[in-house]
This record gives C-alpha cells, structure tokens and sequence, in this order.
C-alpha cells in the first residue's frame, strides 16, 4: 500500500475523526469536516481498498487504527531527513 494515501488532508481528517469518535456515517463525516458526502465516499472508498477504514455494518465507517499507524511510522521514515555523515574540517587538524 502507497503511503501517498495518506498525503491527502481530506482523508487524514477522517481517519482522525474515525479513530477519535468510532464508527461513522457518510453523512455525519460531511458534515463534521463541512465538505460534501460524495467527497467524503470517494475518499472513504480509497481508505476502503488501501485497507485503512472498514465498513463497519453497512452503513458506518470504521478506521482500522493499528494500520493507520503502521502507514505513518512508514511515513515518517520515509520522509526522515538523515544527516550527512560528519567529515573531518580543515579546522579540525589545527
């Protein structure tokens, strides 16, 4: 799975609003994050297939947490910025 998934601020906002509030609707999701109930299905079919939310009973959403945090841990370490190993400076050997 692509952690560009997680790129989008419109799909982090409802894997945010999912883990802290449970399984939701569509309609509840528009409204809290104030965008349409297409835009949040469109974006809650991607989480769907990446495996990152699940349908919960038919009709709500539910966020599978422990793989939403594995894709940002993925995340972090693939955009960590690592420092350059350390050279010897000229001033070093005066």
């Amino acid at each position: 799975m692509s952690t560009s998934i997680l790129m989008n601020r419109t799909r982090t906002q409802i894997l945010r609003f999912l883990i802290r509030s449970g399984p939701t609707t569509p309609t509840v999701l528009a409204s809290e994050l104030r965008t349409s109930r297409a835009t949040i299905r469109r974006h809650l079919l991607i989480l769907e297939s990446a495996g990152l939310v699940q349908d919960f009973d038919g009709e709500r959403f539910s966020a599978r947490a422990s793989l939403v945090e594995s894709q940002l841990n993925d995340l972090a370490v693939q955009y960590s910025v690592q420092s350059p190993p350390k050279t010897a400076s000229p001033l070093d050997h005066g």
